[in-house]
């Protein structure tokens, strides 16, 4: 309010003194009606605004005593002891952090050649050039190689990382885990090339195991650090058999090991600490609010991490503008994390909640809220975890014809020929429910998803180099091709 309006609605006129020298003109009547008009209108808007933060306030709380009740943590600081340790003796993390420090790359442009993207796919050729640049990359890595086996002998995992941070939060173990994959997974496609039949799944065990490294980690990043490892053991396994099918015994052992990465579902425990990281993002203190940039060695400015406090600055706390988001984004992640827990193809339908969830998420001064941001992006997260899905049944289904062939001397005519010896049951497409798909060719097989633009189209593949995207006329496939 100014202090104009404040002077006029508090405007007292004294006694004039000296009439003749001093004389004013008199208040108006309806001066002093509009100025008890103006009282009115603020009295009332007082009450309304104090009943709405009122209820506000207790909207929130509920939301706060739902996740206690649970004993669900409310911020990074709590999911930081939410999370259980374990004993250093016994924690494979460790081990891995020093296979990480044992990683090599090229000192000169060759570096590039090697993070390449779908360097493993069946699709893309190697040249000659390539080929002996893998080997050399493989060769220099083989320490680290040995190391992480050493790790992925013990029993727990448990990477040391603050959560308090919240969005800012540092997981640099992920990049060593890709870079280990890679190293496996081209050792895996070399071994399959020289003809060793039954050494290159171990390449592709070494892929599920640091990809299950991750499995009691909270945090979305690493969900999908960890369906990246398991798509490039995916792809590892497609080339690898078409360069050499291993026995009927290992093929059945790395299927079980497929098998069982395929009945973990981690997305709930991912949006879990998602949502505790997220929490104290919406109540920003005075110091967070007015963080600087700091200069770099370099001279660059880079923002200094902050370790949130979830301790608002009061008075943009009973504004309520970030509580109210706060409150639809603690009522949406309940559901969300909800329907993550449903089995595939039903969960989803999360992707169509988490739509209209943004479109109803309140703005903050015209503009879009935290929440509108965080449910787009996990809107995606969805799709891409159904994919992943689709291609690790696949690789238990290829793994499953190999059995068969193995037994029977030829490939099978219907996947329903393969159960229940090699397969329980036929795996359900994740983006329709229907049994994935087979298709005989003059040599070899297809297996294949619809993928999420839900329309069969007869086992398309892409062409090398190109990805699925979610309106494209390709399907999902593993391809064997003898």
């Amino acid at each position: 309010m100014s202090r104009r309006l404040w002077s006029w609605l508090n405007k007292e006129r004294k006694p004039l003194s000296i009439p003749l020298l001093s004389r004013r003109r008199p208040e108006p009547p309806w001066e002093r009606k509009l100025r008890k008009i103006v009282w009115a209108v603020l009295l009332i808007a007082a009450c309304w605004f104090g009943l709405w933060r009122a209820l506000l306030y207790r909207e929130v709380s509920r939301g706060f005593a739902k996740l206690r009740a649970a004993g669900l943590p409310a911020s990074g600081a709590e999911l930081n002891v939410w999370r259980h340790p374990v004993p250093e003796l016994e924690n494979g993390a460790l081990v891995l952090t020093q296979a990480f420090s044992l990683l090599r790359t090229f000192p000169d442009s060759r570096s590039n050649e090697i993070a390449k993207p779908n360097l493993i796919n069946r699709t893309n050729e190697w040249s000659e050039a390539t080929h002996e640049l893998m080997a050399a990359y493989v060769r220099m890595n083989a320490p680290a190689i040995t190391k992480a086996h050493e790790a992925l002998l013990l029993p727990h995992f448990y990477y040391p990382v603050d959560f308090s941070y919240g969005p800012d939060t540092v997981l640099p173990h992920l990049v060593g885990l890709k870079k280990i994959s890679l190293v496996a997974g081209l050792d895996a496609v070399l071994q399959a090339e020289q003809g060793r039949a039954d050494e290159w799944p171990s390449n592709v065990e070494l892929h599920l195991k640091l990809a299950a490294s991750l499995e009691d980690e909270p945090s979305l990043i690493s969900f999908l650090v960890r369906n990246a490892i398991l798509r490039m053991a995916v792809n590892a396994s497609e080339r690898s058999l078409n360069l050499a099918t291993p026995s009927a015994d290992v093929c059945s052992k790395l299927q079980n090991a497929f098998s069982f990465a395929a009945r973990t579902n981690l997305l709930p425990l991912a949006f879990t600490g998602e949502r505790a990281m997220m929490i104290p993002v919406f109540r920003l203190s005075w110091s967070e609010i007015h963080s600087r940039p700091s200069n770099d060695e370099s001279g660059f400015q880079v923002m200094k991490p902050l370790q949130y406090s979830g301790k608002p600055w009061f008075p943009l706390w009973l504004s309520g503008l970030f509580e109210r988001d706060l409150d639809h984004f603690l009522k949406e992640m309940d559901q969300t994390i909800a329907l993550a827990s449903l089995p595939l193809p039903e969960r989803l339908g999360l992707t169509n909640h988490l739509i209209v969830a943004c479109n109803a998420a309140p703005r903050i001064m015209g503009h879009i809220g935290f929440t509108s941001m965080l449910l787009q992006s996990f809107a995606s997260v969805i799709v891409r975890d159904a994919s992943t899905h689709a291609r690790i049944e696949l690789t238990v289904v290829a793994l499953g014809v190999e059995r068969f062939r193995h037994e029977r001397g030829h490939l099978p005519d219907h996947l329903a020929e393969l159960t229940p010896h090699f397969l329980d049951a036929v795996p359900r497409d994740p983006f329709d429910g229907a049994p994935l798909r087979y298709k005989r060719m003059v040599k070899g097989y297809i297996i294949y998803s619809i993928g999420s633009d839900g329309h069969d189209d007869g086992g398309r593949e892409p062409p090398a180099g190109k990805k699925i995207a979610g309106s494209g006329n390709y399907d999902i496939t593993f391809t064997v091709k003898h």
